[in-house]
């Protein structure tokens, strides 16, 4: 299906439906779009539009609930089963990204732990992340912290997805977190509106 019949597919199953419509993507779809594939969808749907999330977002959220619950049940936890993993169609092009997806950072009731490139902080960070690239290219090991950084340097991830992309406990890699705040080379903002000015989505 070319991009201009997906939009008058999804244009057609929002105006057949009721004004709670939620529109899905199937993978094989999904993977063939483009980011800025995405950003014609939502400028041709709008992007308050729900959508339910891909499977491999419901498969990773799913994995939070079993062994993070508490994160889980802030996030879902208040949502009827129908509306459970839906969000705004204006989080369409992060749901292209292999590794990340939907972010957690907003988090009321549970301390936040993400992290985006302005976050690495210090004299030392810029070394520090040079001799971890250098490390990455030549395909030598890489610490658990090494790897987040270079994680955060690319694009912003939360520890949760860091985990579990990585199959990484999450006790290592809070450890992790940790070691590289009392080195003074991360900054940590727990709080959802602290952490609001540094979130921001590229469309």
């Amino acid at each position: 299906m070319d991009l201009s019949a997906l939009i008058q597919s999804l244009k057609e199953q929002v105006a057949n439906s009721d004004l709670c419509s939620i529109i899905s993507f199937d993978t094989e779809i999904l993977s063939s779009l483009s980011k800025d594939d995405a950003k014609q969808i939502i400028a041709h749907i709008g992007s308050t539009q729900l959508m339910r999330l891909p499977e491999k977002e419901i498969a990773f959220f799913e994995w939070l609930k079993e062994y993070h619950p508490i994160v889980w049940n802030d996030l879902w936890g208040n949502d009827d089963d129908e509306y459970r993993y839906t969000v705004g169609l204006e989080f369409l092009p992060l749901m292209l990204d292999p590794v990340r997806g939907f972010p957690i950072c907003d988090l009321l009731t549970h301390e936040n732990y993400y992290f985006v490139a302005d976050h690495l902080i210090g004299e030392e960070i810029s070394f520090y992340l040079d001799a971890v690239k250098d490390r990455y290219v030549k395909q030598e090991s890489v610490t658990v912290a090494q790897l987040f950084v270079l994680e955060i340097s690319m694009a912003p991830i939360d520890v949760w997805r860091f985990s579990y992309h990585h199959r990484i406990e999450l006790d290592r890699v809070m450890k992790a977190v940790n070691d590289l705040k009392e080195e003074g080379m991360l900054l940590h903002l727990q709080k959802a509106e602290d952490l609001a000015d540094f979130v921001t989505f590229d469309y």
